[in-house]
This record gives C-alpha cells, sequence and structure tokens, in this order.
C-alpha cells in the first residue's frame, strides 16, 4: 500500500482518480475529501491509499 497526497485543481485531481480507479491493477481506498492550500484557493489536496490488486501481486 502507498499513501499519495495529490495536489492540483479539482478537475486535475478527478483526472487523475479516474485514471487510477480505471486501472485494474490499482484499488483506491480512504480517499479523503478536497483539503485548501494556504495561499491559494486555486489549487486543493487529497490523500489517498493505492492498493495492487490481488492479480497484479502474482
Amino acid at each position: 500500500m502507498i499513501k499519495v497526497r495529490v495536489q492540483g485543481t479539482k478537475r486535475e485531481i478527478r483526472w487523475f482518480l479516474k485514471l487510477l480507479e480505471r486501472d485494474k491493477r490499482f484499488r483506491l481506498e480512504n480517499t479523503s475529501s478536497f483539503f485548501s492550500n494556504k495561499g491559494t484557493d486555486k489549487y486543493k489536496r487529497l490523500y489517498t491509499e493505492v492498493h495492487k490488486t490481488q492479480k497484479d501481486m502474482q
């Protein structure tokens, strides 16, 4: 399992997470809601855990 912090605009983050979700090698868990970044309203961040699927581990 890898813990990941993703930063960008909400649109960019949603796009990236959809890419990971569509890839059958990965499973996302415990994805947080968006957090604000100090000094900017444009960029947000969120945290998620990325797991390898059982099929990929073999």
